[in-house]
């Protein structure tokens, strides 16, 4: 007898300590036990929930999964590791892995059931920035050989021999090369101050463009080095989309680039005059159009909005003026 309490009490202690919410309740859902991990995951004390309906915890879409647990724990089976979702005391809702086990009573029949519930929060946020991350490649490897593919159009067209393209070629994937070092800057060199609108455009657009250069009209302005990283994010892709589909890749397509200060927004007209392939553009939903909308809203306050006909497209760029120059961090 003494032994058997001895367990108990182990138990007792097991169940107490652990990091995970451990929770009994009966075959008809009322809930009979509640352990200290169990408020800390649904915010609900244990006098607050015990005695109550266990269903409480689940969103009312996901109720079913508690009848399907029901039956099954009745024909003794365990269920283990069920991702799911549950609701706390507050109304928000967390991701859980759920182990579901039978409680017998003394003579061996099934009377309720232990829930071991587990916080999956972060290792479903680290799975979608995965899946993010892995998106984001996949558009910047097929940018690559579509770019690749451009640039070699391009050269061909103002080079004269097999020597000549090459040189081109290889000159073209050097400024590519460097547009990656001003794009993903080394975190350990804090030598660079910034540069201008116009410079920068400059090294974006050289590997891109053949003869005919693009017109760049309006005001430069200073870009600081915070700014550099996502206008060059943008600018990259801008001209990416200008090779696939518009004024990069054709001959006669031509491209202006105009940048207006209005009161504390910096406005840039990306224009580029060519026969756009509309049903081919990366559109409104696109993985490049949603980045640049993300990069924009985030580090420069800012948005995008283009407008693509069969003659050619229209980004404009409206820029918290500030967040590119910086002059806000030098007290002006």
């Amino acid at each position: 007898m003494q032994i058997q309490e001895n367990v108990r009490e182990h138990l007792a202690a097991i169940v107490e300590g652990s990091d995970d919410a451990i929770i009994t309740k009966t075959l008809d859902g009322v809930i009979r036990s509640w352990n200290p991990s169990a408020e800390g995951l649904f915010g609900y004390a244990a006098s607050e929930v015990i005695g109550q309906p266990i269903d409480i915890l689940i969103p009312e879409n996901l109720r079913h999964e508690e009848v399907e647990f029901v039956s099954r724990l009745r024909r003794g089976e365990r269920i283990r590791h069920f991702e799911t979702v549950r609701r706390r005391k507050n109304g928000s809702l967390v991701p859980i892995s759920l182990t579901v086990s039978p409680v017998r009573d003394d003579a061996g029949v099934i009377v309720g059931a232990s829930k071991i519930a587990r916080d999956i929060s972060t290792q479903k946020e680290m799975a979608e920035r995965q899946h993010a991350i892995l998106a984001e490649m996949m558009h910047r490897v097929r940018n690559c050989f579509a770019v690749a593919g451009g640039l070699v159009g391009i050269c061909a067209r103002d080079a004269g021999t097999a020597s000549e393209l090459a040189d081109r070629l290889r000159g073209r994937f050097l400024a590519l090369s460097s547009i990656q070092s001003m794009a993903i800057p080394d975190p350990a060199d804090t030598s660079r101050d910034g540069t201008t609108l116009w410079a920068m455009l400059e090294v974006v657009m050289k590997p891109f463009v053949g003869a005919t250069a693009p017109r760049l009209e309006g005001e430069d302005v200073p870009v600081c080095h915070a700014a550099i990283t996502p206008l060059a994010l943008v600018f990259y892709e801008l001209c990416t989309n200008a090779v696939k589909y518009g004024a990069f890749g054709q001959e006669r397509g031509l491209l202006t680039v105009t940048a207006t200060r209005r009161s504390d927004r910096l406005l840039i007209r990306w224009h580029e005059s060519a026969a756009f392939d509309i049903g081919s553009a990366d559109g409104p939903g696109g993985f490049g159009t949603r980045m640049c909308e993300a990069s924009m809203r985030s580090a420069l306050d800012g948005s995008i909005a283009r407008e693509i006909t069969p003659r050619g497209m229209t980004a404009l760029l409206d820029l918290d003026l500030a967040s590119v120059t910086g002059e806000d961090e030098a007290g002006d």
